[in-house]
């Protein structure tokens, strides 16, 4: 569905940490297809001349002193977007422009507008097992087959995603709490095809640190948004196990036979349901309260 919206509502988020390779020709596309959107680049404490390649140009920079993360470069340049949508692009030289114009073009009355990567797009080998773990995992903690959690490409409603903000982390993990926030709260996405080339440089993304941080994240996040559904589980397997410590025992006495084991369990299996309705109220404080 094409939107009625234009480039001129549109500000372009760029997070940038030591990209003095790419930066400028990524920045140069942007402005020369989409004169009128708002350009703002947020130099992550970079150490080499990311600031020195684009301080000329017609922009917005935001220059942090020393590295933030990620997430902390999106919120920075959400709080001085002036244009009604957000949208956000690496600046590694990945994104297609015209995939740009696309999630612009796509938007429509959707609150969010998510590039997921067609399986022509460039991925390092090295990564291609943690990916497909990570998107497995995905699957499974949010219930639902997603095209693409953790893409860096998206386009979002200013008003919409300034209500997560207080949810969101500081580093690589904002795309995917930003995807599972609006998931889980029937938020409207739209979902379009795009091809990601081969970056410029050397990506600041380490899998063995950032891979097992993400998958935290995920379960910290079903647990902020679905904790009844954690809870429940865990509460149901101890209440089997007590039903199943009963039957044993029972067989192998030949009579009634409740023992300590089955007692604590069963308690057990009490408490955890109590703990998850208390931490429902609890989580649902949280989303609200800024």
């Amino acid at each position: 569905m094409k939107s009625s919206i234009t480039s001129k509502q549109v500000s372009i988020i760029i997070p940038a940490l030591n990209e003095e390779n790419s930066i400028y020709e990524v920045v140069n596309k942007l402005t020369y297809k989409l004169p009128e959107a708002e350009i703002i680049v947020i130099d992550d404490g970079s150490t080499d001349k990311t600031y020195d390649s684009i301080k000329d140009l017609n922009i917005k920079i935001i220059q942090h002193p020393l590295c933030l993360g990620y997430g902390t470069s999106l919120r920075s340049g959400i709080e001085v977007a002036t244009k009604n949508y957000v949208l956000f692009c690496d600046a590694d030289g990945q994104h297609r422009v015209r995939d740009v114009v696309a999630l612009i073009d796509n938007i429509g009355k959707y609150d969010m507008t998510v590039g997921y990567r067609r399986k022509d797009s460039h991925i390092q080998l090295n990564r291609l097992l943690g990916k497909s773990i990570f998107k497995w995992f995905s699957n499974l903690i949010i219930g639902e087959k997603i095209r693409d959690i953790n893409s860096g490409l998206r386009i979002i409603k200013k008003s919409k995603i300034k209500k997560y903000l207080h949810l969101m982390p500081h580093g690589f993990s904002f795309s995917t709490t930003c995807t599972f926030a609006f998931l889980k709260d029937n938020r409207s996405i739209n979902w379009i095809p795009i091809v990601t080339k081969k970056r410029n440089g050397v990506s600041s993304v380490r899998q063995f640190k950032d891979g097992p941080s993400a998958l935290l994240q995920l379960i910290r996040l079903s647990i902020l948004f679905e904790p009844l559904r954690i809870f429940l589980f865990s509460s149901i397997s101890l209440l089997f196990l007590a039903f199943i410590s009963f039957l044993v025992n029972t067989y192998l006495e030949q009579a009634l036979n409740v023992t300590d084991t089955t007692v604590i369990l069963a308690l057990g299996s009490l408490i955890v349901f109590l703990s998850g309705l208390l931490c429902e109220q609890v989580s649902g404080l949280r989303r609200d309260i800024k």
